[in-house]
């Protein structure tokens, strides 16, 4: 299936390389065309349609007139990207690109994993700040180890914020409203200090009431950055920059659960609303660069801080108790990359550069009991269940070099080569009360008494070389083809699971598994048609990734114990980006994306020493409720858009633009118990949806003053996002779900000055 699939879609590519010439030779009287972009996805600006890479670029104005802000809302028209947070110090870190993502967490399993999506703003990895006074956003799919290094195996999602512009006294400011409360505030201001520096101040205020509690999923941020351009002569030019950031949640209020696969109960249990410990995030970062004339020096350097430290929200089962959980978590993230790259078009362009990156981890998380039935809270309340410190690091430097060489002025080949050194080091201690009833339960004395087991000798490296080679041929001046075959890693890791005797910890299990290794195919095209009024760029891609953790359900009917294994993956996909101008007022998009990530491999057993229940777990095989086809990731995705732009009799403009967004049926979760166990339609699978989104923006004579009225998911279409599910002859009442956004609305108005 694999080679035909392949053969198809590479004759339907011939296809559009033999219409091209042809389409190519088209002449026209009109002026109008679409306009060249620019990128600097391979570390040197280029235009989008001469890079021979699947890129995707997005506009800042674009997002904002759509009320894209978050990242998932700014990511959902990119086909083959699945967004999951990815939790408190890097909400961004478990993004998939083309099914490649760091682990099934369904599956049970959380553990610190480096993320398979490099995400960068303003090319420091893992910034903050890349959601406000954006220029301009770049997706990167397939792995660019090569230049970006080891995070960066599934693709790299470049945020690009606007610089300081000398000589320019600017600014603009933006208010936007909505339902359930949204309030989306923003601005800044770009001041020249003479006529060698500038500052650009930008700022941000977000908030907004949850969806289906109000109290219960409130969300605010506070943001800010200022920027420094210091350019003492033609070629010198650096850019300081200090960012902050502070996010509050709440969460309690209303808990969701599935009542029938597709009916929702939004009221099932009610917990008082809380707030989470606030999010807080401090950055300091250097670009500076060095133009030689045929080539260019640059230095990039970023420290910023996460920590997020209280008590959460109570967790409330109705019939039973509460609990709230306490979080101690700091993180500090220290990178430096400095690289040198030509600047000329010659025969030969080349590109050599270093990297250091290190992150240090702090935490402590301890479960408390708030309210237990039956139990007096003199001895019960905020009795603590158990305690977990865990503290690391992980330290990574590379080096990488690629270059171009043209053999014929319409044929060039690009080899990339990079080492990674990577050592991770891990200290845990885990406390268990054992002030409790011998199967567990409710605690009906305090203080604790503790049980101890430690781990303090968890020290791995790995060595790593990647490479990327590509061929790009020049069908004619505007229609490209090209093939690129590229590699990722991403290092091993740790699992770390207790093993206990009635709920007392004697022992641990250390299973350390080995990195995972992508190889990676790709062939594309990139043509413009008609002259410059039609783009067409479209790929089709095979991955073989090795090692990939798996997160695996061994309780055989019995209460859930998850446990990793490794496993082949291979993915085959396509994707496909239109844009056209049948008129000069008139614009269609298209963006197709097909995706099939399927584990290839299983173990014949599996053992399971310890955990949560009794002693120990064999499973010949795999189980019949696991899918091969990866959960989470549609197989197909469009997006079809269309704009038209109304001059006014007084020179201003009214652009409404309509969407449709299609999404085939998936599975959610990897463990799909209620298909095998109920015979009915499983409670984790969701159908085929198509949301409707609609904008319209009135933009002065002047260019000034604009106002955009928008509307998404404009038809209220309900659609699960995740499940939790239970075991086998459980409660079907306890299977949890988060559901989509609903259909929100609102209006912004923007002024510049």
């Amino acid at each position: 299936m694999k080679k035909c699939f392949l053969f198809v879609l590479s004759v339907a590519l011939a296809f559009v390389f033999t219409a091209a010439t042809a389409w190519s030779a088209e002449s026209s009287t009109d002026e109008f065309m679409l306009q060249e972009i620019t990128v600097t996805a391979e570390k040197r600006a280029t235009n989008l349609q001469k890079l021979p890479s699947s890129v995707a670029a997005l506009s800042g104005s674009d997002l904002a007139t759509q009320s894209r802000i978050t990242t998932e809302q700014i990511l959902q028209n990119v086909p083959n990207i699945t967004f999951r947070d990815g939790g408190g110090q890097n909400p961004d870190g478990n993004i998939a690109i083309r099914g490649i993502q760091r682990t099934q967490t369904s599956g049970g399993v959380d553990d610190v994993l480096p993320s398979t999506t490099a995400v960068y703003v303003d090319d420091i990895y893992e910034g903050i700040g890349g959601h406000y006074d954006v220029n301009r956003v770049e997706v990167l799919r397939g792995p660019q180890g090569t230049l970006y290094g080891r995070s960066a195996t599934g693709g790299v999602i470049a945020f690009h914020t606007n610089d300081p512009n000398l000589g320019e006294f600017s600014g603009d400011i933006s208010a936007e409203y909505g339902n359930h409360s949204l309030v989306n505030v923003e601005g800044a201001l770009n001041v020249p200090v003479g006529d060698k520096v500038a500052i650009r101040a930008a700022a941000h205020y977000y908030s907004r009431d949850g969806y289906f509690d109000a109290q219960g999923g409130k969300t605010t941020t506070y943001e800010g950055r200022i920027k420094a351009l210091f350019q003492p002569t033609d070629p010198l030019k650096i850019v300081l920059q200090a960012a902050i950031q502070q996010t509050q949640d709440w969460g309690g209020g209303y808990t969701m659960t599935l009542i029938g696969p597709d009916t929702i109960d939004y009221h099932y249990a009610h917990s008082t609303p809380s707030k989470y410990p606030l999010k807080k995030y401090d950055q300091l970062g250097l670009n500076a660069n060095y133009d030689f004339g045929n080539s260019t020096l640059t230095w990039i350097g970023g420290y910023h801080t996460y920590d997020s430290n209280g008590l959460g929200p109570e967790v409330v089962r109705e019939g039973s108790g509460a609990r709230a959980t306490d979080s101690f978590p700091t993180d500090w993230f220290h990178s430096e990359e400095v690289r040198w790259a030509s600047n000329t078009e010659g025969a030969l362009s080349w590109l050599v550069g270093a990297n250091y990156f290190k992150h240090v981890f702090v935490s402590h998380m301890g479960d408390y009991q708030t309210f237990a039935p039956g139990v007096p809270d003199d001895i019960g309340f905020m009795a603590p269940r158990y305690m977990q410190d865990t503290d690391g690091d992980f330290l990574n430097y590379g080096f990488f070099t690629e270059e171009t060489y043209k053999l014929r002025d319409n044929f060039r080949i690009t080899a990339g080569l990079r080492y990674d050194y990577t050592n991770y080091t891990l200290s845990q201690t885990f406390m268990e009360n054992e002030n409790h009833p011998p199967n567990g339960g409710w605690y009906t004395a305090n203080p604790p008494i503790w049980s101890v087991g430690t781990l303090k000798d968890s020290e791995h490296t790995w060595d790593n070389i990647t490479y990327k080679l590509r061929f790009e041929y020049d069908v004619t001046p505007d229609n490209m083809i090209y093939f690129t075959t590229a590699t990722g890693f991403l290092p091993g890791y740790q699992a770390v699971n207790p093993v206990l005797d009635n709920g007392v910890v004697t022992s641990w299990i250390i299973k350390v598994l080995d990195e995972q290794k992508l190889t990676s195919y790709e062939l594309g095209t990139k043509n413009q048609f008609l002259n410059d009024r039609l783009r067409v760029n479209g790929d089709v891609f095979y991955y073989d990734l090795a090692g990939y953790p798996e997160g695996y359900d061994v309780s055989l009917g019995g209460p859930h114990q998850i446990t990793i294994i490794s496993t082949p993956i291979e993915v085959i996909g396509a994707e496909l980006q239109a844009e056209y101008l049948p008129t000069m007022n008139d614009r269609v998009t298209l963006t197709l994306g097909y995706q099939r990530p399927k584990i290839t491999g299983w173990p014949d057993s599996i053992t399971w020493i310890g955990g949560w229940g009794a002693g120990n777990v064999v499973t010949p095989g795999r189980d019949a409720a696991m899918l091969d086809i990866q959960p989470g990731h549609p197989q197909f995705e469009g997006t079809l858009a269309y704009e038209h732009n109304f001059s006014l009799s007084n020179g201003s403009s009214l652009v409404p633009r309509v969407e449709l967004h299609y999404t085939s049926a998936y599975y959610l979760s990897e463990i799909n118990y209620l298909q095998v166990d109920y015979g009915e339609k499983p409670y984790d699978h969701q159908d085929a949806v198509t949301l409707c989104n609609a904008n319209v923006v009135w933009t002065s004579a002047s260019q000034k003053y604009s106002v955009t009225g928008w509307v998404q998911n404009a038809f209220d279409k309900e659609y699960k996002t995740g499940v939790s599910m239970v075991a086998p002859g459980e409660d079907l009442s306890t299977v949890g779900v988060s559901v989509g956004d609903p259909r929100t609305f609102g209006v912004m108005v923007n002024a510049k000055f």
